[in-house]
């Protein structure tokens, strides 16, 4: 079904409708949420706070895309409001046990590649808001760069400029590795 009527079934006030909408898009705006939060626990209620106030929003909102653009825009301001009103104390670790020890893993590399993981998220976390935005819709949601220059209402070239500062932000930081030495410490 046309996203355009899934929406116009909602604001008609069709529940199973929007229980249906917020089934399919919860996952990825999670995820988005999450990422952006370094995955602190605050991405559950950072999502559910962007599907509550998208609701509030209905009755005025025009389509003018894809929905889930809007929704990653709105958890965008989420979570830069966020961290402006919250300071944040260290980097949450990213819980993922289960898939350390899965069958197929060799579990010396899965924990390399959870530490690798961490430090890039970490090094996410010290880019500019807009620049955490692009990498990581572009790498973790594979939005090509007028998908989300559409969702932020920028041009495209904005974009890849933004994205070319992150990635030699990001290599600039990786090569200055202060990551292992903040985890010493904090940790």
């Amino acid at each position: 079904m046309r996203e355009q009527q899934i929406l116009h079934k909602i604001k008609k006030g069709d529940q199973q409708a929007l229980n249906a909408f917020i089934r399919d898009l919860y996952p990825s705006v999670y995820s988005f949420a999450f990422h952006k939060m370094q995955g602190d626990d605050s991405a559950k209620d950072i999502t559910q706070e962007v599907f509550v106030r998208f609701i509030r929003q209905l009755p005025m909102y025009h389509s003018q895309g894809k929905t889930l653009h809007y929704l990653y825009r709105i958890t965008s301001n989420l979570c830069h409001d966020y961290h402006r009103k919250m300071q944040r104390d260290q980097h949450a670790d990213i819980d993922n046990q289960e898939n350390l020890l899965s069958a197929d893993c060799d579990v010396h590399e899965a924990i390399l590649d959870q530490m690798r993981n961490e430090e890039l998220m970490y090094y996410i976390g010290e880019l500019s808001d807009p620049q955490q935005d692009i990498i990581l819709l572009k790498y973790y949601h594979q939005m090509t760069f007028k998908e989300i220059a559409e969702s932020f209402s920028i041009p495209v070239s904005t974009v890849k400029t933004r994205h070319t500062a992150a990635l030699k932000r990001l290599f600039a930081l990786w090569k200055e590795g202060d990551y292992h030495e903040t985890e010493a410490h904090t940790g």
